[in-house]
């Protein structure tokens, strides 16, 4: 059994790490998880998504790309060689950058899907649906 728990009791929702060094993301993100009906943890850093993951247990991680320090595709790839666990953790990129090449250089730096911003409460709920089949948002 893994020791770690989610930061607040989830009551069996989905508990999803956000990692967007934007505070307006971070608080449209807060209340589209609560219109979703899930558990959203945020963190602004790479640094603090890891001291988080270290600690706590989390369904499905949505990452920004484009964050001052260490960004997405690192943070990324730290979390698959560095994080411990007994399960897959499902990485969601969610960033605006659209130019040719950024899905492939997501899935490449070990993301398992991208979401284009700004994106729909509807998409969104399609990508935690997708990614979370025995815990529908």
């Amino acid at each position: 059994m893994d020791p770690k728990q989610p930061t607040v009791p989830s009551d069996g929702k989905p508990v999803v790490l956000v990692v967007d060094d934007d505070r307006s993301h971070r608080k449209l993100f807060e209340l589209l998880a609560e219109r979703l009906d899930v558990t959203a943890h945020m963190t602004a850093s790479c640094d603090e998504a890891l001291d988080a993951l270290d600690l706590f247990s989390f369904d499905i991680i949505l990452m920004d790309c484009r964050m001052p320090g260490t960004d997405g595709f690192i943070c990324t790839q730290k979390i698959r060689t560095l994080i411990n666990t007994d399960k897959h953790i499902p990485i969601i990129a969610v960033t605006g950058q659209t130019e040719k090449g950024v899905r492939q250089r997501c899935l490449d730096s070990g993301m398992d899907d991208y979401l284009s911003k700004p994106f729909t409460l509807e998409q969104l709920h399609e990508k935690l649906s997708l990614w979370l089949p025995s815990k529908k948002p």
